[in-house]
């Protein structure tokens, strides 16, 4: 890197750069087998890591199941994001992202949000059907394009603690953990995250485009377990994002993330120092750290 930034001295390249250097030029089969719900299982197997348990997968909406699914569990699609449906107490509800299935003070379901995500079957059919007849909506996103549509059913995950389940992302460099984000229907709704380190110290930023969460998240109780799963699903890949729930049932795999925020200018924060701290640490190839700074910089100007 020290070769570039003589050919640039006024110009580094951030994370979000790195991301999007990988969306334009690495197409590896790894990735794509990592970004799809369905093909990620057989990986996180191969590692000893558990995901939620399978119910059902198909590639036509009428065969699914949908009378005889349990009161509880999720609808995704394999190949985008947040084109999620959750099976709650035996009712059907648009999930998304999550954030429209709470309130503004964050409680969960309430008669109003349930309201406003309320599927009928047909409604579900429908919209699975639309997702399996579409790709991901982002072209520049190559991984996803690649994969072969299906619609997963996934068994219902419960908290280990509290009424909320938590996205722990482990942003994880050849198997070295560096820094650790927040998710939740919450945290989205209310615009809040925060960056920890493998020692559960909150990051300081420079710039923050959330809101801190108030109260901050407890370190969780199987930290430890989850940075190893971690560093063992992340062991020989320059960068991938690892996320991870603490269940009642143990540590699961949510699903691992080639493209964080698609690469977005100021992602994943605002803060110029952490993202290129962040950046430091994936370790490209000199010829693809160069395509890197090059394409970086064509976007700039």
């Amino acid at each position: 890197m020290n070769v570039l930034m003589k050919l640039f001295p006024s110009m580094a390249v951030d994370f979000a750069a790195k991301v999007r250097w990988r969306m334009r030029y690495d197409r590896r089969p790894l990735l794509v087998a990592l970004q799809d719900k369905v093909q990620v299982r057989g990986f996180a197997a191969s590692k000893g890591v558990r995901t939620a348990r399978l119910l059902h997968v198909t590639d036509r909406a009428e065969t699914l199941p949908l009378a005889a699914l349990p009161p509880r569990c999720m609808l995704k699609a394999n190949h985008s994001c947040a084109w999620n449906i959750m099976r709650f107490d035996g009712a059907y509800y648009f999930f998304g992202n999550g954030s429209g299935t709470v309130d503004a003070d964050g409680a969960f379901l309430s008669a109003e949000s349930a309201r406003a995500c309320a599927l009928t079957e047909a409604e579900v059919l429908e919209r699975c059907r639309g997702w399996l007849a579409s790709r991901h909506f982002n072209a520049h996103e190559w991984a996803y394009q690649q994969i072969p549509p299906r619609i997963l059913v996934e068994e219902w995950l419960e908290p280990l603690r509290g009424a909320e389940l938590l996205d722990y992302r482990f942003f994880t460099f050849n198997g070295d953990v560096k820094a650790i984000a927040m998710g939740s229907p919450r945290y989205r709704k209310l615009h809040q995250n925060v960056f920890f380190d493998p020692d559960w110290n909150a990051i300081a930023l420079t710039k923050y485009k959330e809101l801190r969460p108030d109260p901050m998240p407890d370190r969780p109780a199987h930290l430890d377990e989850m940075l190893r799963i971690a560093r063992t699903l992340g062991e020989g890949i320059d960068f991938i994002r690892v996320d991870l729930y603490e269940t009642t049932q143990g540590v699961v795999l949510g699903e691992m993330t080639v493209y964080p925020e698609a690469g977005e200018p100021t992602s994943p924060t605002t803060c110029p120092v952490f993202n290129h701290w962040l950046s430091d640490h994936w370790k490209l190839r000199r010829m693809d750290a160069i395509k890197a700074l090059l394409h970086a910089r064509k976007q700039m100007d």
